[in-house]
């Protein structure tokens, strides 16, 4: 029976032996280059993220500075537009009210003027005479670009007659007058 035991105890141990040998058995060498490469991909792994997060760091870094100043800008630029065109519509305004200033100041001169040749006091003529050319040559109006040249050479007839003839002096300037009256009606 020792016998029987025996070789059923070898029968056993061989069978395990033999399950020992079907398992595939491991090289070292295989083993450790898995590992290594193992190793190396979570290095890499690793070092990729540190790249990505480091480039996310940069990129906010620049990015949130950057949008902030473009929303400030942009805000006053918003506020800036309208003050913009408030102030284009009060420079128009401005010029307009400069050449109807002007205009008025002309037909006041040119009113005491007519003034001054039915009295006849020449030197007042001539003081009035000298207010209208220079009102004239400061004259500007942008409605009406060729205006002001065109009543200076009507003035100048004014002033040609105001010397030798009054009153076809005062006719003149009275047709003066009325194309000024005509100047700031067209204006207003």
């Amino acid at each position: 029976m020792k016998t029987e035991e025996s070789t059923n105890n070898l029968s056993a141990e061989d069978l395990k032996k033999s399950d020992i040998s079907k398992k595939p058995v491991k090289d070292k060498k295989s083993g450790q280059k898995n590992q290594i490469f193992l190793t190396t991909i979570k290095k890499i792994g690793f070092a990729f993220l540190l790249l990505l997060i480091g480039a996310l760091i940069v990129v906010l870094s620049l990015y949130l500075p950057s949008a902030s100043a473009l929303k400030k800008a942009q805000s006053e630029l918003d506020r800036l537009m309208p003050i913009e065109a408030e102030y284009t519509s009060l420079q128009e305004d401005y010029q307009s009210a400069s050449t109807q200033a002007g205009v008025y100041k002309i037909l006041s001169n040119t009113s005491l003027l007519h003034i001054a040749l039915v009295d006849n006091n020449t030197s007042r003529i001539n003081q009035y005479i000298r207010y209208v050319e220079e009102d004239l040559n400061r004259l500007s109006v942008p409605k009406f670009p060729d205006l002001p040249t065109d009543l200076s050479t009507q003035f100048s007839k004014v002033k040609s007659h105001a010397a030798d003839d009054r009153l076809k002096a005062i006719d003149e300037l009275q047709d003066f007058y009325n194309d000024l009256l005509l100047l700031i009606n067209n204006l207003g």
